[in-house]
């Protein structure tokens, strides 16, 4: 039995796909926001590693209503934007977060490019959604180095910029990034899977109930992450 949406329904729209994309990408600013300022106070080692496996696994659980490796992107940029809040609520600049939001932008880009590649073969083999999930982490976190250097350097990325120190980056990031988003984008993908049919049916015969509840997931996750800004976050 194909436990995918039907392709009438209100989910696989381009208005459901768009309030998706606004929810997925909002908690995943929520999960940089909040969890990421608690990690950091905590001296969690990997937690550039963990947010991204977190924020893989939401953005697999899209790919698996929608097949759209485009979306990525787009919950990405949703998800900068939380982070940026820090301009209207504190009053900082626009670089103040660039450094983070740069590697959110990257990873998720990455993401979307393997996933370009690697869509039909995931719908049927979960192998290959392991494969785009350290893919993409491993991409996204050597573009964040290079990239990053440039556009956004701050003290730790230009620690590596010696000899040796992109081996040094491989282990001490990298491989946390390609751990928890090979571990977590296909879980992602499997709660999504299960949870098509559901989301359709909610869509097709309570569609106000639907977007209701989506954007109700979007106004709470910037509600919080403007509170945790302001709290020191």
């Amino acid at each position: 039995m194909d436990n995918q949406p039907k392709q009438n329904s209100g989910l696989t729209g381009k208005t459901g796909r768009i309030m998706l994309v606004i929810a997925l990408g909002s908690l995943c600013g929520l999960i940089e926001v909040v969890l990421g300022g608690l990690l950091a106070q905590a001296k969690f080692p990997y937690k550039s590693g963990l947010l991204a496996g977190l924020g893989f696994g939401i953005i697999a659980f899209a790919y698996a209503i929608y097949k759209k490796p485009l979306m990525a992107f787009w919950i990405g940029i949703v998800a900068v934007l939380c982070k940026q809040l820090v301009v209207p609520v504190l009053g900082l600049s626009v670089m103040c977060k660039m450094n983070s939001c740069l590697a959110v932008v990257l990873e998720y880009t990455a993401l979307a490019g393997v996933a370009a590649i690697t869509m039909k073969r995931m719908k049927t083999k979960g192998g290959y959604r392991l494969l785009t999930g350290g893919s993409g982490a491993l991409i996204g976190s050597v573009a964040f180095l290079f990239i990053g250097m440039h556009v956004a350097p701050c003290e730790y990325l230009l620690g590596f910029n010696q000899a040796g120190g992109f081996v040094s980056f491989l282990y001490k990031e990298s491989l946390s990034w390609v751990v928890f988003s090979s571990v977590l984008f296909p879980i992602g993908w499997v709660i999504g899977e299960k949870q098509a049919n559901r989301l359709a049916l909610l869509y097709q015969n309570k569609p106000r109930l639907a977007y209701a509840g989506v954007s109700a997931i979007a106004a709470i996750c910037w509600a919080i992450c403007a509170i945790a800004i302001a709290g020191g976050f």
